[in-house]
């Protein structure tokens, strides 16, 4: 059972659209830009790496549909795969099924490396994605009802040659873009559902697949990895 909300997202790029990009001086050493609580950078990730995001993610996704039958559940099992297993068993139905279908679930602790690497179920694949691509995703969320999305959503640091490469793969996906109030200098990339953002990863490497040379460099992070020696 996946939540989807029913709209159809605007994949178009808003005409307001800045195209701002951090250069090596804006980016911090230990947190993330834009002000967001809780962040850090993802930058230049491996394509082998994303892959394996996505991957993981995809059969995840699958599972939690499998599994759940209301949103409350969702919610529990999505938490566990995001947070790690806490000690407490999720009461009821979805207990049980945890217990007999995945309870390898249950073996990952808060403080062991998390299956999407402290990303949120739906939006880690997207994040790494555009991350390998050489955007800057800065902040992510799989949606929340009372959160501060009720929508999975990805704050981008977006240049326009990206910004019209992705453009098709979005629309082909099911997402869309949007420009968040007070955070004027990001692209916003939406969707109804963990699962069309998903598959919108899953297209962006499809279509990039290594090729390197599609667009200009833009962080050189040879200036960066040079704070640390």
């Amino acid at each position: 059972m996946i939540p989807a909300l029913d709209y159809t997202p605007d994949a178009d790029i808003p005409h307001d659209a800045s195209f701002w990009m951090p250069s090596e001086e804006d980016i911090p050493d230990d947190e993330g830009i834009g002000y967001f609580r809780n962040v850090w950078m993802l930058l230049n990730e491996p394509e082998d790496v994303t892959r394996h995001v996505i991957e993981t993610e995809s059969d995840l996704i699958t599972l939690v549909d499998h599994l759940t039958v209301s949103v409350e559940e969702y919610e529990a099992l999505a938490t566990i795969i995001d947070k790690g297993y806490s000690g407490k068993h999720p009461p009821g139905r979805l207990g049980h099924i945890i217990r007999t279908e995945a309870p390898e679930l249950l073996e990952i602790a808060a403080d062991d490396e998390l299956p999407l690497y402290d990303l949120e179920l739906g939006v880690a694949g997207l994040s790494y994605a555009l991350s390998t691509v050489g955007a800057v995703p800065v902040a992510s969320c799989r949606g929340h009802e009372g959160g501060w999305s009720d929508q999975p959503v990805v704050f981008v640091a977006l240049d326009e040659q990206r910004a019209r490469w992705l453009q098709p793969l979005l629309r082909e996906s099911g997402c869309g873009f949007h420009i968040s109030r007070n955070r004027e200098e990001f692209l916003v990339i939406d969707s109804p559902s963990i699962q069309h953002t998903n598959a919108l990863a899953q297209e962006i490497v499809r279509e990039f697949d290594g090729h390197t040379d599609l667009f200009d460099r833009w962080l050189d992070l040879s200036v960066i990895d040079a704070r640390y020696n």
